[in-house]
């Protein structure tokens, strides 16, 4: 999954599962969404990816600042979660779109190229550093659009909630 679904899913989680959240922590939250994919500069999808690896890695930084602990946990294992999704591009629907925008087959099919080289994976280590496979769930068209509206559902809901929590009900002005 992309960026932008890691920050509105690490989002969503943390509205729900934290009571009262600040900014700080929101933005605990959203550093610790992205924070996974700093692999793809060495081999993405590698060890960065284990809830195991992250549990441990919010641990260490919770010595030293106690409060951000779950929202870092959060942020992490919102990433973990969705990346165990996989999208299946037999059909070749990311070529297709492209050549819908660019208007150039060969360069649609460049794009699509480089899109699943960088960015597709074979799964996320869930036990990494006690076993290195690999696990995924994969997902065609359809059903990888329902999960991307989930998203965008839950992440709706949660700005929603997020924004009325912080309103104080019953406050009119008097004339």
């Amino acid at each position: 999954m992309d960026w932008i679904s890691h920050l509105l899913f690490g989002f969503a989680l943390s509205t729900i599962l934290l009571k009262d959240i600040t900014r700080k922590e929101m933005s605990v939250v959203a550093v610790a969404a992205l924070f996974p994919d700093l692999d793809t500069l060495w081999y993405h999808r590698s060890g960065l990816h284990s809830p195991l690896v992250l549990l441990a890695l919010a641990m260490l930084f919770a010595i030293r600042y106690r409060a951000y602990f779950t929202p870092l946990l959060i942020g992490f294992w919102s990433h973990s979660g969705l990346d165990i999704f996989l999208f299946n591009n037999s059909n070749h629907t990311i070529q297709n779109l492209a050549n819908n925008i660019v208007l150039n087959a060969s360069k649609a099919q460049h794009i699509e190229y480089s899109m699943m080289k960088y960015t597709a994976a074979d799964g996320i280590m869930l036990f990494y550093p006690f076993n290195s496979e690999k696990f995924s769930i994969t997902l065609d068209e359809k059903s990888y659009a329902i999960i991307a509206g989930f998203i965008i559902v839950i992440s709706i809901i949660a700005f929603v909630w997020f924004y009325l929590r912080r309103k104080p009900f019953g406050h009119f002005v008097r004339f």
